[in-house]
């Protein structure tokens, strides 16, 4: 087995527990391997300044630092300074989406680096939430023809959840088989480019950094974590992922309650 020098690393359900804290093993495991020369890489569908909290409590810090965020549509070094990878979503593939969702009379929203933009005036409550919480600026646009000039990297759907069961259901194999469509939450639906993924992210920071994808590891909870569970050295589910993560998984740790994510590290990663 190579010995690892990237880990990956999903936030909810599995780097922070149900009360959403980072437990005080998983940091000192974070620090260990930190102070090792590893790589901990916050692997998100977030955008940046919705981890930064999160980055500066586990020290993660500066230009030698590096972060996944949408999904795998982003790699970029911790202060956002540089991007390494970026996978946009074509603009022809937005106007497919947005007329699907018009006619579903489902609100919808585009996300760049660091802002969120839509046309629509009244703004859903659940993207209100979803904004604060990612503390992603929101700003409404006149136009479709203005939101099409935007670099974004994400569309996102908000809606009840009954709702965006019906709305996922039913999106069109002209949208489906074009873009990766990925339930994040109960109240979002989030459309990414096809080669956008945690998993094709990861491998290419690890061509970056030139680093033996064998000494990658990845560590996750839920069904947008497929690909980094797949395609890393080593793929961990968490105690409390889902039945079909753990299928796919190499190993499987603790829960996020029980700083699964510290025995991992301590496991595969730290040397004794």
């Amino acid at each position: 087995m190579s010995e690892i020098k990237i880990v990956s690393i999903d936030i909810d359900g599995t780097l922070i527990n149900d009360r959403h804290e980072i437990t005080p093993e998983v940091k000192r495991a974070v620090q260990a391997a930190m102070a090792q020369g590893v790589k901990i890489v916050i692997t998100t569908g977030r955008p940046l300044p919705g981890v930064q909290k999160i980055l500066s409590e586990l020290n993660i810090t500066g230009s030698d630092q590096y972060v996944i965020t949408y999904n795998g549509g982003l790699v970029q070094t911790a202060d956002g300074q540089k991007t390494l990878f970026r996978q946009p979503l074509a603009v022809s593939e937005f106007q497919k989406i947005n007329a699907f969702m018009t006619a579903q009379q489902i609100y919808v929203q585009v996300e760049s680096h660091d802002a969120a933009y839509t046309t629509n005036h009244c703004i859903h409550p659940w993207a209100s939430f979803e904004n604060s919480l990612v503390n992603l600026p929101l700003f409404v646009l006149d136009s479709e023809a203005e939101l099409e000039k935007i670099a974004f990297i994400k569309v996102i759907a908000n809606a009840e959840s009954d709702e965006l069961d019906a709305v996922q259901a039913a999106v069109p194999k002209t949208i489906s088989e074009h873009v990766n469509v990925i339930r994040s939450t109960a109240n979002n639906l989030e459309f990414i480019d096809r080669q956008a993924s945690k998993g094709n992210a990861l491998l290419a920071l690890a061509d970056e950094l030139g680093v033996s994808h064998d000494a990658t590891m990845a560590i996750g909870d839920q069904a947008n974590d497929y690909s980094m569970i797949e395609q890393a050295g080593i793929g961990v589910a968490m105690g409390n992922a889902i039945p079909s993560l753990k299928a796919i998984a190499d190993y499987e740790t603790a829960s996020n309650n029980e700083s699964g994510v510290a025995r991992a590290i301590e496991k595969f990663v730290l040397k004794s």
